[in-house]
């Protein structure tokens, strides 16, 4: 499989395995057990620390101004759409799920549009998707009210309690959320609010209103937001078990049961991480091509990180090798170097490649995926060679745009350029003017003896 630039494809639908019943999602589109076995990867044992886990209400407010446009021509509820429905079944268990209360997204103007979307506890994973999926930005934003329902609705649990309000503004029904929060800090419970401000930058006035409510946290697009829900998971999820280090952490991660391994026990993001109780599972990372851990084994009272390695191909394609290459990481550090046109085994990750020839060529390229077993082709396209052919090594000028000196070369040795026009003077009677550089499929030979006097 050769692919010229590295990607993942994360499929939007959700999947689940017999084992939720009627509730399953769709089906699944491929046969696990003939993924090849990856027997470079590993299973990691560490240490789990037992804590309380709380039981979380979302408050998502699904208002009117949710359907501004965040960016890339996408909408702000958009996003939240895509980001909740994949982070809440990644935090799904058997025992206990999070609930999900829902604002303004049923009626204009009306400050009851506030209801109970998913009850906390449900086991109906089936319900996420289209609660998500129906939720439309229309209407105005009861904070107040919703967060005294949220506290009602985990009122009775024993355990620590939770609610993640996500809202990109105030609220807009004459009420005051900030009392709220006060009189709720004042009961003798283990309860806690966090707030999201989605889409706020800038409007510190909004920001300081929702700040009195609890914890904020602030995001401004989609990675941000998916980095929140990250960092929030941790402390609302303290006691997952099960972990992937994979090289795109958004690589949605299919878990089986090894008993039944045709069927998806479970589905998350890598990042998250997951709780599931303790026997023998299998794993299929959703990587390009896909990658399946051997079967593996979570303890009791263990925690288990899965992590994704072995080798890919990597070739930078130039003209004869002339190209040098350095693979970074993300602190700009070389891991390794090597020239262009040979294929060399890269370890997987995101990298930051840096295409380069001394003295007049260079070029970065940021957070390019590399995944085990896959084969990768980057075409150097923006560049190229000349190589000034002269019975005696002597010194040559290069010249670019309008004129200006770039600096010194010698005849007789390749000279790679980037894309543009260039004139190269070797002296007075030897100058090659409008030299056309770039997607030069050869060298561009040129010759003292044939330039017209």
């Amino acid at each position: 499989m050769m692919i010229k630039v590295a990607s993942l494809f994360l499929l939007i639908g959700f999947y689940a395995g017999s084992a939720l019943g009627e509730e399953s999602l769709d089906k699944l589109d491929f046969n696990p057990t003939k993924i090849p076995v990856n027997e470079q990867g590993t299973a990691d044992l560490g240490e789990l620390e037992s804590i309380p886990t709380p039981l979380v209400e979302y408050i998502i407010d699904s208002s009117g101004s949710m359907g501004q446009i965040l960016t890339q021509k996408k909408t702000k509820i958009f996003v939240m759409k895509k980001l909740l429905s994949r982070y809440l079944l990644s935090q799904w268990t058997e025992k206990t799920s999070s609930g999900m209360r829902v604002i303004g997204s049923r009626k204009k103007k009306d400050c009851k549009d506030n209801y109970l979307a998913i009850p906390p506890g449900n086991t109906k994973l089936g319900l996420i998707e289209g609660t998500v999926k129906s939720m439309d930005p229309v209407g105005m934003t009861p904070l107040y009210d919703s967060m005294k329902d949220a506290y009602k609705d985990l009122e009775k649990y024993e355990g620590p309690k939770r609610v993640v309000i996500f809202t990109d503004g105030e609220e807009t029904c004459g009420k005051d959320p900030c009392q709220l929060a006060a009189e709720l800090k004042n009961k003798n419970v283990d309860f806690k609010f966090f707030v999201v401000a989605f889409g706020l930058q800038g409007q510190q006035d909004t920001l300081q209103k929702l700040k009195c409510i609890g914890d904020l946290h602030q995001a401004d697009d989609e990675e941000q937001l998916d980095k929140l829900f990250e960092d929030i998971d941790k402390e609302l999820n303290p006691n997952k078990n099960l972990f992937v280090d994979s090289p795109e952490q958004q690589a949605t991660v299919m878990l089986f049961r090894a008993e039944t391994p045709n069927e998806i026990y479970r589905r998350f993001q890598a990042s998250y991480g997951i709780q599931v109780p303790p026997g023998r599972y299998y794993a299929v990372v959703n990587l390009k091509p896909k990658y399946r851990f051997k079967e593996f084994v979570v303890p009791p009272n263990k925690k288990v990180t899965l992590k994704v390695k072995g080798e890919a191909k990597f070739t930078a394609n130039f003209i004869d090798g002339l190209m040098k290459v350095e693979l970074l990481n993300k602190n700009r550090k070389v891991v390794k170097r090597f020239n262009s046109d040979k294929p060399v085994d890269l370890p997987p990750g995101k990298w930051n490649f840096r295409f380069y020839r001394d003295p007049f060529y260079e070029k970065v390229v940021n957070n390019y995926l590399i995944v085990p077993n896959a084969e990768y082709e980057y075409n150097i396209e923006e560049a190229g060679v000349a190589y000034v052919e002269d019975p005696l090594v002597r010194g040559i000028y290069v010249f670019g745009n309008r004129g200006i000196m770039m600096g010194n070369h010698v005849t007789n040795f390749p000279l790679v350029l980037g894309k543009g026009v260039y004139e190269i003077r070797v002296d007075d009677k030897c100058v090659f003017k409008d030299v056309i550089m770039g997607s030069n499929k050869e060298v561009v030979k040129l010759q003292c003896s044939k330039v017209k006097k």
